[in-house]
């Protein structure tokens, strides 16, 4: 967000919408639980993400590749190297340029 601050306007039962923005910076999905800490003192509303379970969250993220995957990526890169290979086999071979012949530079 270039500037922090946002208008909210209350609804008629005093709920708030929070903008996608909001939503995006503090990584939250619709019946996503949020902690509210009220400051009365400086009539401020502190809104924070809340983790139930930080084990269950850590289980979302993405985890390190399997052997599986490791293979299927080398399979991949393996048949890639192979198109490539096969592609410049095609391709005329390019005659030597003068420099390239040892006896150019004596």
């Amino acid at each position: 967000m270039a500037d922090p601050t946002r208008f909210l306007t209350l609804g008629p039962k005093g709920e708030l919408h929070l903008p996608a923005e909001a939503l995006h910076a503090l990584e939250l999905k619709p019946g996503e639980s949020v902690k509210l800490r009220i400051d009365a003192r400086n009539k401020v509303l502190h809104l924070e993400r809340h983790v139930d379970d930080p084990w269950k969250e850590a289980l979302k993220e993405k985890q390190n590749p399997g052997f599986e995957d490791l293979l299927q990526d080398q399979k991949q890169r393996d048949a890639e190297a192979t198109r490539q290979f096969e592609q410049r086999m095609k391709d005329p071979v390019k005659p030597p340029r003068p420099e390239d012949r040892p006896d150019h530079w004596r």
